[in-house]
């Protein structure tokens, strides 16, 4: 018992402290936290109520509708970021966040099918032989549509453990100035980790695609899309802030005496 409180009082510190360098309030850590597991618990819960559970996890439904708001936050977020990654000239950094905007772009265009089902036009007829739903996208094209869980398990995997080890790690490696950029904060590893404890479940316990436990997987990329989404918003909001001792001087200071 001793040894497991001075384990939970270590992480809450960590926690803290992690919080504070990413100036998140008490309020909005917590917040941060619960939202997956609420997502969970509500999804969980619905199963034994069809039709509820169906319009929150079908096609053009609750769900489904949040996902697409947190990938085109995240993908407005995304191109901002990589300017002033650019302007601080941090070359490498940029061209990362530069890639990994024209990726989650592209998942924000198949998330609405292309605004298929919204505009109404139809399937070209050599893209609906191939694709699984019959819909212009390019996720769901059999050979294609294999390697999203893999995708989605690595970087919901990366999400949760990258901030766990980082927290692990000696001070003289929590001071690198790209930290920030690469490592999501403690508080959005429930996001990440939700999504990929159920990536595993699937892979290694149960790979049949049965049509509810199927289904369930869009409210865990939704728990992905907001990790994703507020990871993108924390980094933007840093970076938009001046840096220590760079700011702006009153006027007339910076003037020459006669």
């Amino acid at each position: 018992m001793p040894a497991i409180q001075e384990w939970k009082t270590r992480a809450a510190e960590h926690l803290r402290r992690d919080s504070e360098d990413w100036k998140i309030s008490p309020r909005h850590e917590r917040l941060l936290i619960l939202i997956p597991f609420i997502i969970a618990v509500v999804a969980a819960a619905a199963l034994p109520f069809k039709d509820f559970y169906l319009w929150l996890v079908n096609e053009d439904s609750l769900i489904e509708w949040l996902q697409f708001a947190c990938l085109l936050a995240a993908s407005i977020f995304l191109p901002l970021i990589t300017v002033y990654l650019l302007r601080a000239k941090r070359w490498g950094i940029a061209v990362l966040y530069a890639v990994v905007a024209l990726g989650v772009w592209f998942l924000t265009g198949e998330e609405i099918s292309w605004g298929q089902r919204v505009f109404g036009w139809a399937t070209p007829e050599s893209l609906n032989e191939v694709n699984r739903q019959g819909e212009t996208t390019v996720h769901n094209i059999r050979g294609v549509q294999e390697l999203v869980p893999a995708a989605m398990l690595l970087a919901s995997l990366y999400g949760a453990c990258a901030p766990l080890v980082w927290a692990g790690m000696g001070k003289r490696w929590k001071n690198l100035k790209s930290r920030r950029v690469l490592v999501p904060p403690l508080c959005l590893v429930p996001a990440f980790g939700l999504a990929a404890g159920y990536r595993l479940f699937r892979l290694l316990i149960w790979p049949e695609p049965t049509f509810v436990i199927s289904e369930y997987a869009e409210a865990m990329e939704l728990c992905l899309y907001f990790g994703l989404a507020m990871f993108c918003w924390f980094n933007l909001r840093l970076l938009r802030e001046p840096e220590p001792g760079l700011r702006q001087q009153p006027r007339g200071l910076h003037r020459r005496t006669a």
